[in-house]
């Protein structure tokens, strides 16, 4: 996945919320940082699991002398039989230029490839980002309300009147 696009900052803003809240909740600073270098990580690790899934995919359908074509994010790749049904790969996940020379069922008549091309990678990030900065406001919409009743004073003095 290409590293230029809004996933990263959305991605820090998200941590950043979640290590204040990890802080208030802990009231430790070493285990409040573990506890959301952690989080970061597996976060990171769900957005890149989930970004190719996030928008609709683009299906390169080809013959058998040629192979599964198609430059991109691959998402799924596999046969087709005459009726369309869609059969599980046989070339494996990196298909390679040969991958026509494979003993195939009688039914196939080429192959099918999902993926996201070059002209999805802002769709996708800009999505990506949308989903992480909706995960950040919800992290530091607990993160105030842990604050707000960590700091309120005794019941019955809500301020000055």
């Amino acid at each position: 996945m290409p590293r230029l696009g809004g996933v990263d900052p959305a991605l820090a803003l998200a941590g950043l919320t979640g290590g204040a809240l990890a802080g208030l909740l802990l009231r430790r600073s070493l285990a409040a940082l573990t506890t959301a270098a952690v989080a970061l990580a597996g976060l990171w690790a769900a957005v890149h699991v989930l970004l190719p899934h996030l928008w609709p995919t683009v299906t390169k359908v080809s013959g058998l002398r040629t192979g599964p074509s198609g430059s991109g994010i691959v998402v799924d790749q596999g046969a087709l039989t005459a009726d369309g049904d869609r059969l599980p790969s046989l070339c494996g996940d990196h298909a390679p230029q040969d991958c026509h020379t494979a003993p195939i069922d009688p039914d196939v008549v080429g192959f099918y490839r999902d993926l996201h091309p070059a002209a999805h990678h802002w769709p996708l990030h800009l999505t990506a980002s949308g989903v992480l900065l909706v995960v950040a406001a919800l992290l530091a919409l607990a993160a105030f309300r842990v604050l707000r009743l960590r700091t309120a004073g005794p019941a019955g003095k809500d301020g000055p009147a």
